[in-house]
């Protein structure tokens, strides 16, 4: 009778033993299949992601789009100096100054950038020196400056386009 009993909870043991077994297996094939599902899926949104910079891209080269997405080019472009402007004051807080190639913010009396290395310009006159200088100056006839944020915004998409594309040359 003792032998019976003590050979039922054998059973027993062995039966969820091998259930948890089987369910662990089962767990595991799952979670490597959603694993390659998201990766996947990352890879899709990553090409939705290049096409679209490529069409921002050929709008802001000046080629002709409808004008829906001629418009989320324009709002796109406006945020994009917006953030810039962010970033600029951001950086002006923190006593920082931020990498013209790359955009990455790096101390003041920094050289070069400690992301991508590209040599960062110093900026060693105060607004006051600017303001100064400007009332000093006479009026002449000159060409218009380029505006600095529209060509922030174009370097910073040309400097994303570039690391895009070697994100992708290197998959």
């Amino acid at each position: 009778m003792s032998n019976d009993f003590f050979e039922n909870i054998g059973k027993t043991i062995t039966e969820a033993a091998k259930s948890v077994g089987d369910k662990t297996d089962e767990f595991i094939a799952i979670q490597k299949l959603r694993s390659r599902q998201s990766s996947l899926e990352s890879d899709v949104k990553r090409g939705y992601r290049k096409i679209g910079e490529l069409v921002f891209q050929k709008y802001v080269d000046g080629e002709p789009y409808s004008e829906e997405i001629a418009e989320l080019c324009r709002e796109i472009i406006l945020m994009q100096s917006e953030i810039a402007e962010y970033k600029e004051s951001i950086a002006n807080k923190k006593g920082q100054t931020i990498c013209p190639v790359c955009g990455a913010m790096a101390p003041e009396e920094a050289e070069f950038c400690m992301k991508c290395g590209a040599s960062i310009p110093r900026q060693e006159k105060t607004e006051e020196a600017d303001f100064t200088e400007a009332e000093n100056q006479e009026p002449e006839d000159k060409e218009p400056e380029a505006d600095p944020v529209a060509e922030a915004v174009a370097e910073e998409a040309e400097a994303d386009s570039a690391a895009e594309n070697e994100e992708i040359h290197n998959l």
